[in-house]
């Protein structure tokens, strides 16, 4: 006998910001019978489920999932103190149905995890980290990654899917808003799962920006695996230095800044090294190139000339494929390393996901009869390092 899950229920209206009064008026139900069946007064029936699956446009298998809720307070979301609930809650929601589905498509391809290595480096210690350990942390996790100790990043998002982390866009705060939403970027540091899963949203930003929120996110991995800062601050200080530092390790920097370098300057290292023009500033005080008078200055310099907001010198923006090629494997067919061609029916009932989100996810699917996925017509694809159905099975 299939059982539906009432659990469901309030993470689909926390993902979708659907009120009580919503569901009630699109499927009948009545308001007090959804409270009973949430709190699970009442037990929640397959034609209930039906009904609020129509409406909603969702599977009826999403309901059946059992996934363990994720509280958003083991997420590295951050928030301002303007930032709706609304909005934490959708993020929250939003990653708790994604990872749940990588976990699915994981165990359907058995996938195992080779990033024991980060269990072995991720600290212990319970105060603040230096600047020193987080570089060597840094340059720790680059050579696990089998990157040169050395020089740029060519790719941030390859080198974390080719070490079996997922990096998907989301849509949760996707688009420009009222909600002073000031993260970038998601992921659960704690949670124990063969593919960790580093969510990004605002996927409008520019190259470096992606670049730099992703290896931020990589940092919350490592850096807060087995602690948390006593404060927020402190978490995000601490990820942003391990960002900077994966980016451009200390010798590089001490190389290609100096405290007499001009904001001009900074244009062709950021075209060298795919970073920020107010990232290198920071990495190159976080080291001590330069002094605080001299950080004030620059950041004075970059507000003057509009650079806060926008900066000149594209960075090209890096899409990710290892979902696609995941959900391609898994339930349909990976036709190249940036295509997969699955049956939309077939799969979102099989994931228990609506397809609008696995095709935003995978970064655009083809599907029966159709050539291109909502997404991939909107944001038109880079050109990408191949990875190999058989390099994909060893992750």
């Amino acid at each position: 006998m299939i059982e539906y899950n009432p659990d469901r229920i309030v993470l689909m209206r926390k993902l979708e910001k659907t009120t009580q009064a919503d569901l009630t008026s699109g499927t009948g139900i009545s308001a007090a019978k959804i409270s009973k069946i949430q709190n699970r007064i009442v037990p929640f029936q397959e034609e209930d489920a039906r009904r609020i699956a129509v409406f909603m446009d969702y599977p009826l298998s999403f309901f059946t999932m059992q996934d363990k809720p994720t509280p958003p307070t083991e997420l590295t979301y951050r928030r301002s103190s303007k930032t709706l609930i609304r909005e934490i809650n959708a993020v929250s929601a939003e990653y708790e149905l994604m990872s749940g589905t990588v976990r699915r498509l994981a165990e359907r391809l058995r996938i195992k995890s080779h990033l024991q290595w980060i269990e072995r480096i991720a600290p212990h210690k319970q105060g603040q980290l230096t600047g020193g350990e987080i570089d060597a942390l840094a340059l720790k996790a680059r050579e696990y990654l089998g990157l040169s100790l050395t020089g740029p990043v060519p790719n941030v998002t390859r080198s974390l899917e080719r070490a079996g982390i997922a990096v998907i866009p989301m849509h949760s705060a996707g688009e420009k808003s009222t909600y002073a939403t000031t993260s970038e970027g998601v992921t659960d540091p704690v949670l124990s799962t063969e593919i960790p899963v580093i969510g990004y949203l605002h996927r409008e930003n520019t190259g470096d920006r992606l670049r730099f929120t992703k290896a931020h996110e990589f940092a919350h991995l490592i850096l807060h695996r087995y602690r948390r800062p006593p404060t927020l601050q402190q978490t995000e200080n601490e990820a942003h230095q391990f960002a900077g530092a994966f980016l451009m390790p200390r010798e590089d920097a001490i190389k290609a800044i100096s405290s007499a370098t001009s904001l001009n300057s900074f244009l062709s290292i950021k075209a060298g090294w795919g970073i920020a023009i107010a990232a290198l500033i920071l990495r190159a005080a976080n080291i001590g190139i330069i002094d605080a008078r001299r950080l004030r200055s620059l950041q004075i310099q970059l507000n003057s000339r509009g650079w806060k907001k926008h900066e000149p010198v594209e960075v090209e923006v890096e899409y990710p494929i290892l979902f696609k090629q995941m959900i391609g494997t898994a339930c349909g067919s990976a036709i190249s390393p940036t295509e997969s061609k699955v049956d939309s029916l077939m799969t979102k009932e099989e994931l228990g996901v609506p397809f609008r989100y696995l095709d935003l996810w995978a970064d655009g699917l083809s599907e029966e009869g159709n050539d291109l996925g909502f997404y991939e017509k909107r944001f038109p694809r880079a050109k990408l390092t191949p990875i190999s159905s058989s390099q994909l099975s060893k992750v």
